[in-house]
């Protein structure tokens, strides 16, 4: 059912897309309705090829649909832009209006496609009466490996952070995403990180559920990190970790048990770092933890969806303080789910250094 209402959105966004071309034409036009047909066709492939486990040769397909999908998407912001405009200046020509359409739908498309390979290293500081000496944390979220991931993009994040002396290294969920058979080459390339001295920790996200939760988190362990799942664990005398599952994974059990189970027995007077998935925002957490990493929003991928991550979630990406000595930072996120597209949301490596 969800898969067919995901379909049907496409073609309704290709169809709208297809409209106002053809409003700046003039005239129908058979190659423009084929190719985004087959693009279409090519996205209902992949997913149905993934459901019945024919992964290789669904990765054509896949790479192809998924494309489309964020240029589908690039375009249909533009031209809803365009009718929103044609509103209130009836005497914008539609002729004039596909060359607005082409000439803004494709560099953004050309723009976000670079932009989700150029991950950006981003550096936070905070103090805390705490600790004694820096504590230099290192940030990933959000990779989604899978179909569309490339390993030469994760070649250079893996060298981008073994740049980084850390002496902690943290994944914030969804570092899978479907295909896990062929994601051998990646668990390889993940080993190389650093040994940071204080570990490498991972907390599920929302689509190593969807995936195969168990599958996803045995290919997160021999990648090199030690999954906290509902959690904490003392890494030494100052810093306290915890690690919470996303909320999908729950079931018929209550926030206030997982609550209870993932902050029990803990030092108030260490720094408690909390990893969670989702930049969920609840004011009865704030005095069991000092620190919350989290991703998932993505900083909305392709603008403009930013403007739903506001409406779904009050955390903005990047660091928000919670409370008096209460921090959230929001990652953007690594990878790029679906699309590889990033348009005014870079992918981000999260440098984050904590200092008495």
């Amino acid at each position: 059912m969800i898969v067919t209402l995901f379909i049907a959105v496409q073609f309704c966004i290709g169809y709208y897309v297809y409209a106002s071309a053809v409003d700046g034409i003039g005239r129908h036009s058979c190659l423009l309705a084929s190719i985004i047909t087959l693009c279409v066709c090519c996205l209902t492939a992949a997913l149905l090829m993934e459901r019945t486990r024919w992964f290789r040769h669904s990765l054509l397909a896949s790479k192809i649909g998924y494309s489309w999908m964020g240029v589908s998407f690039i375009f249909l912001s533009v031209a809803l832009l365009l009718d929103a405009i044609q509103w209130f200046m009836p005497t914008l020509d539609d002729g004039l209006a596909l060359y607005f359409l082409v000439g803004l739908g494709f560099p953004l498309s050309i723009y976000g496609y670079v932009s989700a390979k150029c991950v950006n290293p981003r550096k936070v500081q905070l103090s805390s009466s705490k600790i004694a000496s820096p504590i230099r944390i290192v940030q990933i979220s959000d990779l989604h490996l899978g179909d569309s991931s490339s390993l030469t993009n994760i070649r250079q994040i893996v060298a981008t952070i073994n740049e980084f002396d850390a002496d902690l290294i943290v994944s914030t969920g969804d570092l899978f995403d479907g295909y896990l058979p062929l994601m051998q080459p990646y668990v390889e390339l993940l080993k190389n990180l650093q040994n940071a001295p204080l570990g490498k920790f991972a907390v599920c996200g929302n689509h190593e559920f969807y995936a195969d939760i168990d599958a996803c988190l045995d290919l997160t362990r021999e990648a090199g990190f030690q999954v906290l799942r509902n959690e904490s664990v003392s890494l030494n005398d100052e810093l306290t970790l915890i690690g919470m599952d996303d909320p999908t994974t729950r079931r018929d059990t209550s926030r206030e048990k997982v609550d209870e189970a993932t902050f029990k027995n803990m030092d108030p007077s260490t720094f408690r770092l909390f990893l969670y998935h989702r930049p969920s925002i609840r004011p009865d957490r704030f005095d069991k933890f000092d620190l919350q990493l989290s991703g998932h929003t993505h900083g909305g991928q392709i603008f403009p969806f930013h403007y739903l991550n506001k409406i779904f979630y009050r955390a903005k990406p990047g660091l928000t303080q919670l409370d008096q000595e209460t921090y959230l930072y929001l990652s953007r996120g690594t990878g790029s789910w679906g699309p590889q597209f990033r348009v005014f949301a870079p992918p981000e490596i999260t440098y984050i250094t904590i200092v008495p």
